[in-house]
């Protein structure tokens, strides 16, 4: 009976990753709970949710949500987010009581979180990094800044650990494009310093394009073995920095189409990486080959679930499956060999993102390379026959960025910025987006005090 079985609580159902978690458990007969602080949450339209928790953005208020939640059943926390990821590992102790936790406590969680630890841990398990700087305040960032090669290198910006806090708040991601000139890394230092009360760090950005990053995901034990690991390239990303003048060519972005390969190099050099760090749980290590040299530089490390999960399934290993049988002692065959250059696409994100670079590549040179490859795509974001609600609201909010982004092309059109009306409607656009900006800066403090 299903109810017999540890139940699985999900923290954040929002993000693929998360919907694939609620999937493949709930397909098992796992009873799924789960916790998320949006409403709209497409996760929370899965048939295979046995129930629901909102919870609020407080942290205290949370963790005694889910204390509460843990009296009444117990279960299994598996969070899919940072912020959830930090809440659960810093509050490991209280939550311990009621729950099987499948992350580790905050010293050991941290290391990997917290960026220039991670790099630093790497460098000690005999892994290359990029070249990264940590400005404490505003007179060593002037003095780094002065350091820098813009000629040679690329260099990003990235918050030191993940806590809802965005370094750009346009995308929402915690890394941003530093700018190629000294004053622009500057002032993007000096703008997060102000929001977060932290400087970011600086890191060179390692050439080379999407399709030479390989990830390496992992379920490790409490022993710090892998039970499962695969490898995973990516083909197309939703970008939100692209140089293809830079002497060293590269793309940074979100990962929205991907297939599973081999790279015994790789798995090796994460296998070293999460020992040293001492790590159990999910995670996946990204790796990126230097184009320059051939190396293979450690770029980070999440450690839960990612975007692609569902691939897992299609590859016959199912991380979550891997995941709940570890952590609830179930016993579970699990695969050690996988195929080869078997897909996962965010369908509705790839649209998007093919039609935002169509003046880099013809669409029908970028609708040809999913087509032609049609028969790999095992995996997909939200689409699924036998939960089909979740990829219904997804495609939605795509004809809904739609509409935006046409209404807006037309207002282009209708108000050139040449014309009166044109120069008052993007004097207020700026006003807007500078009370935006203080609106967010205002939370992040609030965030932070907490």
């Amino acid at each position: 009976m299903s109810g017999e079985r540890v139940p699985a609580v999900v923290l954040g159902v929002e993000h693929p990753r998360g919907v694939a978690v609620v999937r493949s458990l709930g397909r098992r007969g796992v009873p799924v709970v789960a916790v998320e602080r949006d409403t709209e949450a497409r996760g929370l339209w899965s048939r295979y949710l046995s129930g629901t928790l909102l919870v609020s953005n407080d942290a205290e208020e949370t963790v005694t949500a889910l204390e509460s939640l843990g009296r009444e059943r117990g279960g299994l926390l598996i969070p899919t987010t940072d912020p959830f990821l930090v809440l659960v590992s810093e509050h490991f102790d209280r939550l311990a009581r009621f729950f099987s936790i499948t992350v580790p406590p905050w010293h050991v969680l941290e290391q990997l979180l917290d960026k220039p630890s991670c790099y630093r841990l790497a460098q000690q398990a005999g892994l290359a990094t990029p070249r990264f700087y940590e400005p404490k305040d505003a007179a060593e960032l002037d003095r780094l800044v002065s350091t820098l090669d813009f000629e040679a290198h690329r260099y990003i910006l990235s918050i030191k650990t993940p806590r809802g806090t965005a370094a750009d708040l346009r995308t929402g991601r915690m890394t941003k494009v530093a700018g190629d000139n000294a004053e622009s890394v500057r002032q993007g230092c000096l703008d997060i310093a102000a929001r977060t009360g932290e400087f970011p760090m600086i890191a060179e950005v390692i050439p080379g394009r999407s399709d030479g990053c390989v990830g390496v995901t992992m379920v490790v034990d409490r022993s710090h073995r892998a039970v499962i690991s695969y490898c995973v390239r990516r083909l197309q990303l939703f970008l939100y920095a692209l140089d293809s003048g830079f002497i060293h060519p590269y793309e940074l972005g979100a990962n929205v189409y991907c297939e599973s390969v081999r790279d015994d190099e790789a798995v090796e050099a994460a296998t070293r990486f999460v020992q040293a760090a001492g790590f159990y749980g999910a995670i996946t290590v990204e790796f990126r080959r230097d184009t320059t040299s051939g190396r293979l530089v450690l770029i980070k490390a999440d450690p839960r679930v990612v975007r692609a999960t569902s691939l897992s399934s299609a590859l016959g290993l199912d991380v979550p499956t891997a995941l709940y049988s570890v952590f609830t002692g179930e016993r579970h065959a699990v695969a050690r060999i996988y195929p080869e250059r078997i897909a996962w696409i965010w369908l509705t994100w790839y649209l998007d993102t093919i039609w935002q670079n169509r003046t880099r590549v013809p669409l029908r040179v970028q609708l040809w390379v999913v087509l032609k490859n049609a028969h790999r795509l095992r995996a997909f974001a939200y689409l699924s026959l036998r939960d089909p609600l979740p990829g219904v609201v997804d495609a939605f909010r795509l004809t809904q960025r739609v509409s935006v982004n046409a209404t807006r092309a037309a207002l282009r059109a209708a108000l050139p910025e040449n014309t009166t009306l044109g120069k008052l409607a993007r004097a207020a656009k700026r006003r807007f987006m500078l009370w935006r900006e203080r609106a967010a800066a205002r939370e992040d403090r609030a965030i932070t005090r907490a």
